[in-house]
């Protein structure tokens, strides 16, 4: 377990007032990955990361039924003071990066966790009794003077792993109250402006109707100079089912920027998609052709709707982006602003577009 990256991914969650579903919620740097693994998150054991929710989450206007969750409510309710400082004990005081287990996840358990998660938020299924905490008559336990999980040998029952679940959400609404939130100043723009503004881009780039499904939206404030972010994502409501059954799903992460209002980025992620790494034979073949500056191009003045003049384009060299089968482009403007049009290598289709303010002067 690393406690910074616990911290930060809390920090994270508690920004917008409440616990969010945040298993998948992208927030690192233009890339669709996970958000930093939130307590419990063990390499050894597999087990994905927790996801919460908060019925109070803003949503656009809907038109399909919304399923509601009652997580908050129910663990402002059962959990007392002395089970908040008992996991406050447990997470200042543990000396180990993750916790260790006498075996690992398995593929199948994975598969009913993603399900049972769900249920579990949207259905209200509960344990019938707490996880255990710690050595005694059980089948499965986590030990907490020793940080380690205890499975049976036969695979768990679903009773087993809700108490995984509902041991992990507890964790995570207790270490959330010790987050100092930040908020937008009065010079921000408001969370209705920056969520009309994520409506609109992800509409525009990609063609889609994001009004049924989930969004969750969050302050930020990075740097030296503290500069407030406004962080949205949609997500399907079902997406912990999706997962389990490896189906097809989209989510979409907007970056605003709080005090311009300017749309900063907004990537795509599909969860079946299969990379095509580039090879330097195919980077010479699409230097040589011309169509993928076409493309970029077509997005920022079709898509986009950007009517400045185009001043120079280029292709842009990363090794990493050629491991994940991205070709990016950078597109200047006759002010001095830009984009980067990241295309997936080999459809040319949009993956992520950013915009890149040109440097104020001194």
């Amino acid at each position: 377990m690393n406690k910074k990256n616990v911290l930060a991914a809390l920090a994270i969650i508690a920004i917008s007032g409440g616990l969010l579903a945040a298993s998948t919620f992208a927030v690192l740097h233009f890339v669709p990955t996970p958000v930093p693994e939130l307590y419990g998150e063990s390499k050894r054991q597999g087990i994905p990361p927790m996801t919460l929710a908060n019925s109070k989450i803003p949503i656009l206007k809907v038109e399909a039924s919304m399923p509601a969750t009652t997580v908050k409510e129910y663990l402002e309710q059962t959990m007392t003071e002395e089970d908040i400082q008992q996991i406050y004990h447990y997470f200042d005081n543990i000396k180990v990066e993750v916790e260790a287990s006498n075996r690992k996840i398995t593929d199948p358990e994975a598969k009913r966790l993603e399900v049972l998660k769900e249920q579990y938020i949207y259905e209200g299924v509960r344990p019938q009794k707490p996880l255990p905490l710690k050595e005694g008559n059980y089948s499965f336990y986590l030990d907490l003077s020793k940080a380690t999980y205890v499975y049976p040998e036969r695979l768990l029952t679903d009773e087993e792993l809700l108490q995984y679940i509902d041991w992990h959400s507890r964790v995570n609404f207790a270490l959330s109250k010790r987050i100092v939130k930040p908020q937008p100043d009065s010079k921000d723009i408001s969370e209705a402006d920056a969520l009309a503004k994520a409506h609109d881009s992800v509409t525009r780039l990609f063609d889609v109707d994001v009004s049924k499904l989930k969004v969750t939206i969050l302050y930020n404030k990075f740097g030296p100079g503290q500069i407030g972010e406004w962080i949205v994502h949609f997500q399907p409501y079902n997406v912990e089912r999706l997962q389990a059954s490896a189906e097809t799903y989209f989510m979409y992460d907007v970056f605003i920027d709080s005090l311009t209002g300017n749309v900063i980025d907004t990537t795509l992620f599909n969860s079946n998609y299969k990379r095509t790494p580039i090879t330097a034979a195919m980077k010479e073949q699409i230097k040589q052709d011309h169509s993928w500056i076409d493309a970029a191009k077509t997005i920022v003045r079709e898509k986009q709707g950007d009517t400045r003049a185009i001043t120079n384009t280029s292709f842009i060299e990363d090794v990493k982006n050629d491991q994940r089968g991205v070709v990016a482009i950078s597109i200047s403007l006759e002010d001095g602003n830009a984009y980067t049009a990241e295309l997936r290598y080999p459809e040319k289709t949009l993956r992520c577009l950013i915009y890149e303010p040109a440097p104020k002067k001194i």
